[in-house]
C-alpha cells in the first residue's frame, strides 16, 4: 500500500505510488510505528522543496530517520513529501531550498 506521502497543487496529501521529481518538508507529521501521517498537515512554517537524490544520503520514507541518544533505533525525522514537478510544489505552497 502507498504512502499517503504525495502532494497535488492545492497542498493536499494523498496516498498514490508514484514519487515525482521533487521532494519537500513541512516538518514531522507521521506516525514512524505506523507510517501514517497525524492529524497536523504542517509542524512549521518553512515549507521547502528539494531534489529527491543528494549525495549518498538515503532515507527511509516516514521512518525513523532522526538519531536518538539511546539503542531504540531513532526518533522520527521529518516527512518526506513529494511532488510531480516544481510547479506543482510552488503552487502547493512550498518554496525553493538553496
Amino acid at each position: 500500500m502507498p504512502l499517503q506521502n504525495r502532494v497535488d497543487p492545492f497542498g493536499v496529501i494523498h496516498a498514490v505510488p508514484e514519487r515525482g521529481l521533487f521532494m519537500g518538508n513541512r516538518g514531522i507529521i507521521h506516525d514512524p510505528e505506523t507510517k501514517t501521517l497525524l492529524k497536523k498537515r504542517w509542524a512549521l512554517q518553512a515549507w521547502i522543496i528539494c531534489v529527491c537524490e543528494f549525495g549518498d544520503v538515503r532515507r527511509e520514507p516516514m521512518g525513523r530517520n532522526r538519531q536518538s541518544d539511546d539503542q531504540s533505533g531513532g526518533k522520527a525525522g521529518w516527512t518526506e513529501l513529494f511532488f510531480l514537478d516544481e510547479v506543482t510544489a510552488l503552487s502547493a505552497g512550498h518554496r525553493p531550498c538553496f
